[in-house]
């Protein structure tokens, strides 16, 4: 049984930290070092100095976190509202030139182990991530940036009740293209109709893995009522502005992949500028070419789940980047397909891959499977910042 709650959130008080849009950050995984220098010089209270904060002489990046906690919260920077409330969020992007909206909310979602089936993943994840979350959230005690979720909203109930309790915003940025409002559903009779409604759902985790074991690992060093739960952003996955990008793949040194492709794949050209209308499920880029693989009836798939055997990041995986990692091959991933082909240049190769639709990574998730690491790019990334949530709420 999925339990949400609502939660006190911690916000920023624009009188005294200025624009909210010059105090977000993205979440620490897709923070550069260039980007963090950017962040750090927007403002003094850019939560980047929380979120991926900097090692200073004196003490290390997470003493340094805790720290400004400390200070913004004692100087009334941040503030902790006095009522608990579920805080809904409207983020406006664009893709492709199109406005897109997507709606979900903030609240408290209670942990559950991962084999329980309440709370679900869908990608394997990297140990070192969680390492330094875990000390972070230690260091802390504070859920700084919040697990993406999704749940089936089939009827749209859910959907009604979050346009109906949409009242007056109480933070709201602007950032070029992007528009991040959020407000609180704080209606006790609302708030207790969106719990039910979810009570019976199973989540699936979209992004933030490692911060959901992360919070499961904490949970069994701190046993607060506060330790139970983890900051979430919750999202129907069927809401319009639900956007999956592929995670594409670019080789440096292609010897090995060009072997792998030759043995399990044909080959067939295909123009660069028909790649958004064919979407093939594989491609490699290299220089100026484009290629379309297609998986050799032959090529042997059996150590797949079947679950998800057809999938094209699963075969692009096994037969292609399994013996270019054996080989020693470097390999680093891009979500942007423009800049994935861009790189494939002086010898390097993109593999770019098709993305998955939200159903198809329920019924991953459903039949107790994880894809490999890197298969799903939710866009946007949601803002840290926004709302923060202390483990000691009361």
């Amino acid at each position: 049984m999925a339990e949400v709650r609502p939660f006190r959130g911690l916000r920023y008080d624009d009188a005294k930290a200025g624009r909210l849009a010059d105090l977000l950050c993205p979440p620490y995984d897709v923070i550069s070092e260039e980007l963090r220098t950017e962040l750090y010089a927007r403002s003094p209270y850019n939560f980047v100095r929380v979120e991926y904060a900097r090692d200073e002489p004196s003490a290390d990046r997470y003493a340094v976190a805790a720290r400004s906690l400390a200070e913004w919260t004692a100087a009334g920077t941040l503030r902790r509202d006095a009522k608990p409330a579920f805080y809904g969020y409207d983020h406006v992007f664009v893709v492709d030139g199109a406005k897109q909206l997507r709606r979900g909310f903030f609240c408290a979602l209670k942990l559950h182990a991962l084999d329980e089936g309440v709370v679900v993943p869908h990608e394997l994840t990297f140990p070192k991530a969680k390492a330094d979350r875990l000390e972070l959230l230690r260091r802390t005690r504070t859920n700084t940036s919040a697990v993406f979720a999704i749940y089936a909203d089939d009827d749209g109930a859910i959907a009604s009740l979050l346009a109906r309790a949409r009242k007056h915003a109480v933070g709201d940025a602007r950032q070029a293209e992007e528009r991040h409002t959020i407000w609180t559903l704080d209606d006790d009779r609302a708030a207790n109709e969106l719990r039910e409604r979810l009570k019976n759902a199973r989540i699936y985790i979209a992004d933030g893995h490692h911060r959901y074991e992360t919070a499961l690992a904490y949970r069994a060093e701190d046993k607060s009522e506060g330790a139970r739960f983890v900051l979430a952003y919750l999202c129907a996955l069927n809401d319009p502005g639900l956007r999956i990008f592929a995670t594409h793949r670019v080789v440096q040194g292609d010897g090995a992949l060009e072997r792998a492709a030759d043995r399990f794949f044909t080959r067939a050209p295909i123009d660069a500028g028909a790649i958004a209308d064919i979407q093939p499920g594989i491609a490699l880029a290299h220089d100026s070419s484009l290629t379309q693989l297609a998986v050799r009836p032959d090529a042997d798939l059996s150590a797949l789940p079947p679950t998800w055997r057809s999938l094209p990041v699963a075969q692009a995986e096994e037969l292609l980047l399994r013996e270019v990692r054996d080989a020693g091959a470097e390999v680093t991933y891009e979500h942007d397909t423009a800049r994935a082909i861009a790189a494939a240049k002086g010898g390097a190769t993109a593999v770019l891959l098709r993305a998955i639709d939200p159903q198809t990574l329920r019924r991953v998730a459903d039949a107790g499977e994880r894809l490999p690491q890197k298969t799903t790019y939710f866009y946007p990334k949601v803002a840290a910042g926004l709302v923060i949530r202390s483990l000691e709420e009361k």
